[in-house]
Parts: structure tokens; C-alpha cells; sequence
């Protein structure tokens, strides 16, 4: 007998983005449970979100601008980042349209060094 043994892949870590919150899969979410909060940008030249983990710490020795702060909620089986105007934002920079679609799923990667969770948002996940 001849097995040709499929190796365990590891789950993608993804992003979707609805009106009003930036929901992560369990393995993006996961990266962020001991965070204090998050910042969230976009890389203007790459056109990627950017999601920073931030630690109490960082916020309470004052190096961060409290109003860029925003509250990240995570749960068993997912993370999520909500705010009507955050998501706004992040709409008009990357000319999404909720009206025509209601969410935008993408690939992210952590980069442990920075902290961050990059989401690609040249492609979309089917």
C-alpha cells in the first residue's frame, strides 16, 4: 500500500470588514488576546490596514494619542474591532462601497516584531 500522507495545514489568518466593525477569524484574533487596545491604519502605499496591538502600558506612559486608540473585543472564536466612524474611514481610503456589498473578507499576516497585523486588501477571500 502506497499513502501519500496530507500534512496538516495551518489555518489562514483572515480579516472581514462590515459597516460597522472589523470582525478577525479566530487565528488573526488570536494574536490579540492580551491586548490593552489597538491602533488601525492604512499603509497608504501598499493600500493594507494596518492593526496594531497595544499593551496598557504603552498607553499609560502617554507615547500614544488616546483619541487613535480604539477598543478590541475578542471571543472564543473571534476578534472584533467596532466603530461606525473607524469603519468609514477605512471605506472612503479603500473605496468600499457597503451599500453594493455587505463585507469584504482578506488575507492578514502577523509580524511579531512590529506587533501588527497586516491585512492585504488587494485581493478578496472567497
Amino acid at each position: 500500500m502506497k499513502i501519500d500522507w496530507i500534512p496538516r495545514r495551518e489555518h489562514d489568518a483572515s480579516v472581514t470588514l462590515y459597516e460597522n466593525n472589523i470582525t478577525l477569524s479566530k487565528v488573526a484574533a488570536n494574536y490579540f488576546t492580551d491586548a490593552y487596545k489597538v491602533l488601525v491604519g492604512i499603509d497608504k502605499e501598499k493600500n493594507r490596514i494596518v492593526i496594531k496591538k497595544v499593551s496598557r502600558e504603552e498607553t499609560l506612559r502617554g507615547d500614544i494619542n488616546k483619541s487613535t486608540l480604539h477598543n478590541i473585543s475578542i471571543k472564543l472564536s473571534y476578534g472584533r474591532i467596532t466603530g461606525k466612524l473607524l469603519m468609514n474611514e477605512i471605506s472612503e481610503k479603500l473605496n468600499l462601497d457597503f451599500d453594493k456589498k455587505k463585507s469584504y473578507k482578506y488575507n492578514a499576516k502577523w509580524y511579531n516584531a512590529d506587533k501588527m497585523l497586516i491585512v492585504e486588501t488587494e485581493e478578496e477571500v472567497k
